[in-house]
């Protein structure tokens, strides 16, 4: 058949003596054989679909991306000799070498994998995140099908992606964490309303509105400005201010940051946003001794 290289587990090794007599008997040219090492469960089994282990199409679904899972497959058993491990397909490719193979048999971590997936994910086109991320958004009820057929709506899909990359481990996490940007009919975090939505907090968010509203120009700089400026006014802290306006136009107590989320948000929607949760904190129950 004119193979050269027969590579393949080190688990069959005591196949290897018995293959070689044979091509011996038959006079034929013994290949080069190589044995790598197998990839194993954290119980030091081998991995085995009979066991429960996923396969590929499965890390894919849940949101893995191909390069990664390249990536982290190929330094199972080997690496390179300057140690990286967050590598492209080229540069795996110009720094392999048989040699680099490791002896002993490596575990599948899973965490490391989400752990490179993460970092994979902030460099990955855009466009491929989208073609993952958008069915997602769909299949989820966060974004109608129609919705995403104009271009100006997948170029938005596109910008929350971009801005939201950093906080993702896989692309499954888009369509919950950045649900808010979807839709206005979100609810607070209730440890963050406890903490940010005191009652000093309702005319603090209503004048923050109205200097969001008066802006020209609404960009990171201008908005920054205007924060600053009222946060001096009252004699407080920016993050009295910051933490509240996250909350009231996300919903969420962490997430991009502040200025970059209302410029994707855009002025009016964030303008409105601020101003419903006026509302909301001016009907919450506040206990009298906290106050």
């Amino acid at each position: 058949m004119g193979i050269t290289h027969v590579i393949r587990g080190n688990d069959h090794i005591t196949n290897t003596f018995k293959q070689i007599h044979i091509y011996r008997a038959l006079g034929w040219e013994l290949p080069a054989f190589g044995h790598v090492p197998l990839l194993l469960r954290p119980d030091k089994k081998k991995i085995s679909k009979r066991l429960g282990d996923k396969d590929v199409a499965e890390y894919g679904a849940e949101g893995i991306l191909p390069q990664t899972m390249f990536n982290f497959l190929c330094l199972l058993g080997w690496s390179p000799k300057d140690g990286r491990e967050i590598m492209t397909r080229d540069e795996i490719i110009q720094a392999f070498s048989v040699a680099g193979i490791n002896a002993n048999n490596p575990v599948f971590d899973e965490q490391k994998l989400l752990a490179f997936n993460k970092e994979h994910l902030k460099s990955a086109d855009i466009q491929q995140l989208y073609d993952l991320i958008a069915p997602d958004l769909v299949s989820a009820g966060v974004i109608d099908r129609d919705w995403l057929k104009e271009t100006a709506n997948q170029d938005f899909v596109k910008s929350t992606i971009d801005l939201m990359r950093e906080r993702l481990r896989v692309t499954k996490d888009f369509a919950q964490l950045a649900a808010y940007f979807f839709t206005d009919n979100f609810e607070y975090d209730e440890k963050g309303v406890a903490r940010q939505f005191i009652p000093d907090s309702a005319g603090r968010l209503g004048t923050l509105a109205d200097r969001f509203e008066a802006l020209e120009s609404f960009d990171k700089d201008s908005l920054e400005q205007a924060l600053d400026t009222l946060a001096t006014e009252l004699d407080i802290k920016r993050a009295a201010l910051i933490h509240p306006a996250r909350l009231a136009v996300s919903g969420m107590t962490m997430g991009p940051g502040l200025y970059d989320l209302l410029v994707t948000i855009g002025q009016e929607r964030t303008v409105e946003r601020l101003r419903r949760a006026v509302a909301f904190v001016r009907e919450l129950k506040h206990d009298p001794v906290t106050e």
